[in-house]
């Protein structure tokens, strides 16, 4: 059976009382092939499927068998980040835009013991779907929840046609059509955002970021990083203080889910490739 694996990386310690540490190895089912999104509660762990899967997400406990599936009444084109706020109500972004075509980017929200999904429908400011060569046609692959208001941290374009930028846009949490209000940007150089998840207690955002390239025209290569941003004005992620680290192995990886399992602990998620199989790292958090 296609698995996939939960691979423990090098923790590094943090200052204070030592939390239970999470599991050392995870294997998921071939259900949850393509995990682009994560959400964890407790020892449940909500995962989502990148495009080609359908309207759904995928608990799973500490061992990695699914526990169940919730099937959303809503489309499914790109699922690309899952959040979770203080209610238990959880927000899918169904706003991946590679080609820049979409005007009609959506985060479905649904509560898994209630029925229902709503929809928030959003557009960019000056967005026209003519491209990503264009301005307003941005690419978002990471989202968080904070104080009734979601925040989006866009994806810049790879092989040198982007300029290795984010930009911080937010929604308010409530059903409606909304045109996104851009509050900043940063700059990271040679990478490009993949997920984000908030520590709302300890105020700290993370945001995975890879690049990817051929060496000699051909041999795929990738470098991915851990962004840790802390230290920020209320509401204004990308101000604060930024530490980077590592986060590659040896074969290329994207980097596509993270979110926090406690006050030490989190967890990033890789799509596959073709020399390498999926994968999910258990990291400590640095203080």
């Amino acid at each position: 059976m296609n698995l996939r694996v939960v691979f423990l990386l090098i923790p590094i310690l943090a200052v204070g009382c030592r939390a239970a540490a999470p599991p050392k190895t995870i294997r998921l089912p071939a259900q949850i092939s393509e995990a682009s999104g994560l959400s964890i509660s407790g020892n449940e762990f909500s995962w989502h499927n990148d495009s080609g899967d359908g309207p759904y997400v995928y608990v799973t406990g500490k061992t990695g068998a699914i526990i169940h599936r919730d099937t959303l009444s809503a489309t499914a084109s790109d699922y690309e980040d899952v959040a979770r706020d203080n209610n238990g109500n959880l927000y899918l972004g169904d706003f991946g835009n590679n080609a820049g075509k979409r005007t009609d980017q959506r985060i479905f929200r649904y509560h898994p013991d209630k029925p229902g999904t709503d929809s928030i429908v959003f557009t960019y400011p000056g967005q026209n779907g003519g491209g990503r060569d264009q301005p307003g046609n941005y690419d978002c692959e990471a989202m968080v929840w904070h104080n009734d208001t979601l925040h989006l941290f866009t994806k810049d374009q790879l092989f040198d046609k982007g300029k290795f930028k984010t930009y911080h846009f937010r929604l308010p949490a409530t059903p409606g059509r909304y045109v996104a209000e851009l509050v900043d940007s940063l700059h990271l150089p040679r990478r490009v955002v993949t997920a984000a998840a908030y520590d709302a207690e300890r105020k700290e955002l993370v945001l995975t970021a890879y690049n990817f390239k051929f060496l000699a025209g051909f041999w795929p290569s990738s470098a991915a990083s851990l962004i840790s941003i802390t230290e920020f004005p209320q509401g204004h992620f990308l101000r604060g203080k930024v530490r980077r680290r590592n986060l590659s192995w040896f074969w290329p990886t994207q980097f596509e889910a993270v979110d926090f399992y406690n006050e030490q602990w989190l967890y990033v998620g890789s799509e596959g490739t073709r020399v390498r199989k999926h994968a999910v790292g258990k990291r400590k958090k640095r203080r």
